[in-house]
């Protein structure tokens, strides 16, 4: 159970992958795919831009699609379901696959009191924090279990990334929230 104090989250992106074939021709998915782009002297994958739903697939020579930018997991099945669309429609010659996995869920909140950053950094004696504060107004703290990482800013907004699911999100900020509790390192706003 998600503790009630924990700030809600808001999903920002969800990443999911899965590899579809051996190999894929991108040069003639790119001719034969309306909108696709494919510029392998500046990226070595095809680019798929779909508008509904809003997501963007890398499809890469090895069988590879990374699919991003997508708002929820639940619509990663659509999404897939129309990428695999344009790719058969253009003949890609597809193998039998695992369905995709999600691999990073991006969210961000807000504590809603402000953060003392170096106290808090100084609290956990740098340990898992990377905090320079002339380089970046914010702090990163890489968490072990569950495993992920938090960019925590002094105005008590958060984005965590590196989740695998909604709930591990949760559980990343009550985490870090707790670690911010026991360094004393808030700030009433």
């Amino acid at each position: 159970m998600i503790d009630a104090t924990v700030p809600a989250l808001r999903i920002q992106n969800v990443v999911a992958t899965v590899r579809v074939a051996t190999v894929l021709n991108l040069d003639e998915l790119a001719e034969r795919i309306p909108g696709a782009e494919y510029d392998k002297t500046k990226f070595p994958g095809l680019v798929l831009r779909l508008s509904s739903p809003k997501v963007a697939a890398l499809v890469f020579t090895p069988g590879k699609i990374v699919l991003t930018g997508m708002s929820h997991p639940d619509v990663l099945p659509a999404a897939f379901s129309s990428v695999l669309e344009a790719l058969r429609a253009a003949g890609a010659e597809l193998e039998p696959f695992d369905p995709p996995r999600v691999v990073n869920i991006v969210s961000s909140g807000n504590f809603g009191d402000g953060v003392a950053l170096q106290r808090f950094a100084i609290a956990m004696n740098l340990e898992h924090i990377e905090y320079e504060p002339e380089q970046f107004p914010g702090l990163v703290y890489r968490v072990a279990d569950p495993k992920g990482v938090a960019l925590v800013f002094g105005s008590g907004a958060f984005v965590i990334t590196g989740a695998r699911t909604e709930d591990q999100a949760a559980r990343l900020t009550a985490v870090i929230k707790d670690a911010i509790d026991q360094a004393g390192a808030w700030i009433p706003a």
